[in-house]
């Protein structure tokens, strides 16, 4: 598969959805109790910090190659608000 043909926005938008869906059928899949987490949440706590490393590839990308990587963080922007606004209504 040639991810040249898709733009690097589209792939920013890709990976958020398709580990929001991950996420969700892991929730389904395997559900916690008492004494163990639920993985689709554990997977949704895990996003903060791979959403995070993936940003900072974009940042590098940003200022180090004539392509500009605005929409991208803009992208990433809006997501992790959306995730800590999940996670925060999730905690109630």
């Amino acid at each position: 598969m040639n991810l040249n043909k898709f733009s690097k926005e589209n792939i920013t938008i890709a990976f958020y959805v398709i580990y929001a869906a991950l996420s969700y059928g892991a929730y389904l899949l395997f559900p916690g109790d008492a004494k163990t987490p639920n993985f689709g949440k554990l997977l949704m706590f895990l996003l903060i910090p791979i959403s995070f490393i993936y940003a900072a590839a974009h940042v590098i990308k940003h200022f180090n190659s004539d392509k500009s990587y605005f929409k991208c963080l803009l992208i990433h922007t809006v997501a992790w608000f959306s995730i800590i606004t999940f996670l925060t209504n999730l905690k109630k």
